[in-house]
């Protein structure tokens, strides 16, 4: 996994506006996202209900371990991330399974 290639994908995410910043957006699904990252420090309660979420409208996820949101997309307190752009979410599942 290139850590420098997934910022800049997200980078492109945000700077595109094809993004929604937490998981209270992500339940109201006004949009579908590709692809959601849940950051480590999310509390359990939290990322099972997001799972979950994801798994019964057929959403990627990806839960982060040893690294936050934060550190990825430079901005404090996000927990989680959904990508709208296909092809931005397909490169970063891409990255992350090239690390297994």
């Amino acid at each position: 996994m290139r850590i420098d290639k997934i910022k800049s994908y997200l980078g492109f995410s945000i700077r595109s506006g094809k993004v929604i910043f937490g998981s209270d957006k992500l339940f109201e699904g006004k949009k579908t996202p590709k692809v959601v990252l849940i950051c480590s420090l999310q509390n359990e309660k939290v990322t099972n209900k997001v799972l979950r979420f994801c798994e019964q409208n057929n959403i990627k996820s990806i839960k982060l371990d040893g690294m936050t949101l934060a550190e990825l997309i430079g901005r404090d307190n996000c927990k989680v991330i959904g990508v709208l752009d296909k092809s931005l979410g397909d490169a970063i599942i891409k990255e992350f399974q090239m690390e297994n």
